[in-house]
């Protein structure tokens, strides 16, 4: 007759897989349960945090059986556990990891509120068990009568065991033939480890995998196959970001279509899910609203991945995420530039209040990398101009102006520059702000040189001058400037009605304050002018801060800085030929 342990661990081989390990851009390699999705187990041999560095973890942390190399510690302030028994205290009167989960899971530890992340080091059978315990957590709540008498006798020898060591394992309490049954289970789970011990590969063992497997295998003693009946999973579950006060996006891959796996999910986030992100296929995504109550408005996403993503180009013109307010998706042509942790970054800032404090900060970093970049092209071309003139200095300084304008946003956007609006223009909705920025660049006549005469080279050094200091001006403040604050704002659609937003705002007052002081020079010195100095600052302030403005929404329409450079560039010949032609 075969052996009843044999015949359940057969019975239940058809249990699904819930545990799987999941690495991210910028993350680690971590452990995750299909249905504690929640929590984050990382198992390295290294981790031996003090106290001092396990408070600089964060809020929501649990430490298991040595990763904290401090006494057991039950911080409910800062959500800081160090579940361990193994210094400051006397094994044998303190519970063992694993037992101590139990009760903590039992207790009512709010393991479903807030992401929380679990560090191990060895993956022994007393961490393996609380492992079990905290990412059963909704389980564990409504066992079966026949799983419970398994499960709290295993944890309570294994506790013992490794507490007091085996000779003293028979005096944890349990009946005679509980224990009998119980330490051939844990013999049965100890298997596996004795085995990799004694081949000599514990030191090499993919510590994660392996506890993955023995989490299984406390699954195959507990659950049967009715445990599980009506349970589905997704195919994959790239991850998920905080949106709002207690909501989550979920980014997922599966075939069973967005309606199916939005109820999948309702079952596991409950009221925390808000928005779901599904991938059809590598860059064609659906987004859906989870409730058609929750303030989740999808516009607000789909402004900002227009935005964001380089293959919303505008042609054709529907080539767009776009939708109701609650389902819509990525472009139908061509899909979406986005990568799944892309998306996810994106999503939580769509979904970000704005921080008024944090759009300070960064504004304040904005101007003084304006005033440091222009410091330099400036102090580039005064040491120019003695040698060469006007138009190579405005060249040299311009260059410089760019080179750090270019540099600074491939930093700040962390190597996609075309973030920073270095990208193709998209649309044509930008055409008529664009010539109305040419207009307004007339009158800054300060700013761009004029041929000393119409010979050749002459001009052709004065329009390479005018297209360097253009294409360095937008490159500052429509793609350095415009884009840093870009996260902290709410932006309009290229298709939404005119508004002056903040990043416009800003980019054009700063744009109007650098080209006002360089116009300053030429317009005070002039031995012709056409009007009072005074007068002619306030213009060229008042023409600066329109074309800053015009030049934004350009910006917004187009997605690039490259129209606005173009305008720029016409306005700024003009105002040359004009002015040197007047001056005759």
């Amino acid at each position: 007759m075969a052996d009843p342990l044999t015949l359940q661990r057969e019975a239940a081989s058809a249990l699904p897989q819930r545990y799987k390990l999941r690495s991210g851009e910028g993350e680690p390699t971590h452990l995750v349960c299909d249905e504690a999705p929640r929590l984050k187990v990382q198992v390295r041999r290294d981790f031996a945090f003090s106290l001092a560095e396990a408070k600089e973890l964060g809020e929501r942390v649990i430490l298991l059986d040595g990763a904290g190399t401090f006494g057991p510690l039950l911080d409910n302030k800062r959500r800081l556990y160090n579940l361990d028994h193994h210094q400051e205290c006397e094994r044998t009167f303190t519970l063992a990891t694993c037992e101590q989960a139990l009760l903590m899971v039992t207790s009512g530890l709010a393991l479903g509120e807030g992401d929380w992340r679990i560090f191990a080091n060895e993956p022994d059978l007393d961490t393996v068990l609380a492992l079990w315990c905290l990412l059963n957590h909704v389980r564990l709540k409504d066992l079966r009568a026949e799983a419970r008498d398994i499960l709290y006798p295993l944890m309570r020898l294994e506790g013992a065991i490794d507490a007091n060591g085996t000779e003293l394992a028979e005096v944890c309490g349990l009946p005679k033939a509980v224990y009998e049954k119980t330490r051939r289970r844990i013999d049965d789970l100890l298997e596996r480890e004795k085995h990799v011990k004694g081949g000599g590969d514990w030191q090499t063992l993919d510590l994660e995998a392996y506890t993955a497997q023995m989490l299984g295998a406390v699954d195959r003693l507990i659950y049967s196959v009715e445990d599980f009946r009506g349970y589905a999973s997704i195919d994959e579950v790239y991850g998920h970001v905080e949106i709002g006060e207690r909501g989550v996006a979920i980014l997922c891959r599966d075939d069973s279509g967005i309606y199916a796996v939005e109820k999948l999910l309702k079952e596991r986030w409950g009221e925390q899910l808000g928005v779901i992100a599904l991938e059809r296929e590598p860059g064609h995504y659906t987004l859906r609203r989870a409730s058609t109550l929750s303030d989740f408005d999808l516009n607000d996403a789909y402004r900002l991945l227009n935005q964001l993503d380089r293959n919303v180009d505008g042609r054709p013109p529907g080539k767009r995420w776009g939708g109701s307010e609650s389902i819509g998706g990525s472009p139908r042509v061509g899909g979406s530039a986005f990568g799944p942790s892309e998306l996810l970054r994106v999503l939580g800032q769509a979904f970000e209040p704005v921080n008024r404090w944090q759009r300070l900060q960064t504004s304040i970093q904005a101007t003084w990398l304006v005033a440091l970049l222009v410091g330099l092209g400036v102090a580039a071309g005064a040491a120019v101009l003695p040698r060469l003139g006007q138009g190579a200095a405005t060249a040299a300084g311009a260059v410089i102006l760019l080179l750090g304008s270019a540099l600074a946003a491939h930093n700040a956007s962390e190597r996609r520059i075309w973030l920073y609006g270095w990208r193709k223009p998209g649309g044509a909705r930008w055409l008529l702000p664009a010539v109305f920025a040419a207009l307004l660049a007339v009158p800054l006549r300060g700013l761009f040189p004029a041929p000393d005469a119409f010979t050749p080279e002459a001009v052709v050094l004065t329009i390479g001058s005018i297209a360097l200091l253009v294409l360095a001006l937008e490159a500052c403040f429509r793609g350095l400037v415009y884009g840093l604050l870009l996260r902290h704002s709410r932006l309009p659609g290229p298709e939404d009605p005119v508004q002056i937003t903040y990043p416009a705002a800003v980019s054009a007052l700063l744009y109007a304050i650098v080209v006002t002081g360089l116009c300053l020079l030429a317009i005070w010195s002039d031995s012709q002018p056409l009007l009072a100095p005074l007068d002619e600052t306030g213009l060229v302030f008042l023409a600066s801060f329109g074309a800053g403005l015009l030049l934004a929404r350009v910006r917004e329409r187009s997605l690039s800085i490259w129209p606005g450079a173009a305008a720029q560039l016409l306005g700024g010949i003009a105002s040359a030929v004009l002015f040197a032609l007047l001056l005759r």
